[in-house]
């Protein structure tokens, strides 16, 4: 499969390079999901086949023989007034080549990054969104695993002893805060290898920090905010997770108030069914946690709600069951329009999960409502 999202990003850079400091013109929008699908292994990328022990800190940090790979971090946080901000700061890492570098110079790597970093102010229905990407040479861009840190120019997370420090700066808005993991590590799927189809390279590898005790400040113009809440992180990488007949994926993520955390998530079909490899986790209040398979939950949308911006339709109101634990939840999104509509329309934002004796903060995102 030739790499789709490397040349598209190739060609940003160039529109960028050629349009000096005068705004880059609309990118071409491309769904995720073709860039995670293929019918066969990627040349000599590595591949997920088969469960490996995947070791902290060496396995927090980059690995290039695998095309894809993503650091996720979403969060709810509140100051002392109760005012609610949604964030995301999302890394990303995508080879262009699984072959050597040739050459000599120092601007020379088979490596890209680039990154969202988005605000949700809920007090004033707005969403803030933005978008970075620079090459892996110099040190502009890049990730490292001891110590930990994954970062492009000044955005990033850095280990510092047993936290983290995560900071990004967008045009409107600014983000500093310190995470503290308050759980052991969730190993997805079969001991961090998380199946997405039936080929056997259809998978990914992947593990989760359900919840971070976070802290800083958050800043919208002139005005800054101390707040503090909690944060859900995922690692993963993978060459082609999905099969060629995958059109996106529903994923939710939920801090609840009785101290369990929950992750669910759906991979659809072209016909809009899931494909039958759903997943999940359920992370107890003592920090054990049970892998949940398709078969123990059900996602059904409620209505829809369609983008002023790309003109996608998302779902945007959510029943979520899990009968064997006694969850029903409604989930609904804190404001409607959370979509990013830079080179990857999609859409990822804060929701409120309510149910009968529960209640929780989480996040939602939705990939592949955009024609394929």
């Amino acid at each position: 499969m030739k790499p789709i999202l490397a040349h598209i990003i190739i060609a940003g850079l160039l529109a960028f390079t050629a349009s000096g400091c005068n705004r880059p013109p609309e990118p071409e929008r491309i769904n995720i999901a073709r860039v995670l699908s293929s019918t066969e292994p990627a040349g000599c990328f590595d591949t997920a086949k088969s469960s490996i022990d995947i070791e902290l800190p060496k396995d927090a940090g980059p690995h290039d023989a695998f095309k894809t790979e993503w650091w996720y971090y979403t969060g709810n946080l509140e100051t002392s007034r109760a005012r609610h901000f949604g964030y995301q700061l999302t890394f990303f890492r995508q080879a262009l080549s699984c072959e050597p570098v040739g050459g000599t110079s120092k601007w020379r790597t088979r490596q890209l990054y680039f990154a969202h970093f988005a605000i949700t102010d809920t007090r004033n229905n707005a969403f803030y969104s933005n978008f970075r990407m620079n090459r892996q040479s110099l040190d502009i861009a890049g990730a490292t695993s001891l110590p930990f840190q994954v970062w492009i120019d000044d955005w990033h997370v850095t280990q510092a002893g047993t936290n983290l420090t995560l900071a990004a700066k967008g045009d409107t808005m600014k983000l500093q805060l310190t995470l503290t993991a308050e759980k052991q590590v969730v190993f997805q799927g079969n001991n961090g290898l998380s199946r997405k189809g039936k080929k056997p390279f259809n998978a990914s590898y992947y593990y989760s920090i359900p919840r971070l005790e976070t802290h800083g400040t958050v800043s919208i113009g002139t005005d800054k905010y101390q707040v503090k809440g909690k944060t859900w992180f995922d690692h993963e990488w993978s060459t082609s997770a999905l099969g060629d007949d995958i059109a996106g994926w529903d994923w939710f993520s939920a801090h609840l108030d009785d101290g369990r955390d929950l992750m669910i998530c759906q991979i659809r079909q072209a016909d809009g069914a899931p494909n039958g490899y759903g997943f999940g986790s359920l992370s107890r209040s003592n920090g054990t946690y049970e892998i949940l398979s398709e078969a123990q939950f059900s996602i059904r949308a409620l209505r829809q709600w369609k983008s002023p911006t790309t003109g996608n339709q998302y779902p945007s109101l959510w029943d979520i069951k899990l009968p064997d634990h006694g969850i029903n939840l409604r989930v609904t999104p804190v404001i409607q329009d959370q979509e990013h509509t830079h080179m990857m329309a999609y859409w990822e934002g804060a929701a409120r999960f309510k149910g009968k004796g529960i209640n929780g903060l989480g996040y939602v995102e939705l990939t592949g409502y955009q024609g394929r």
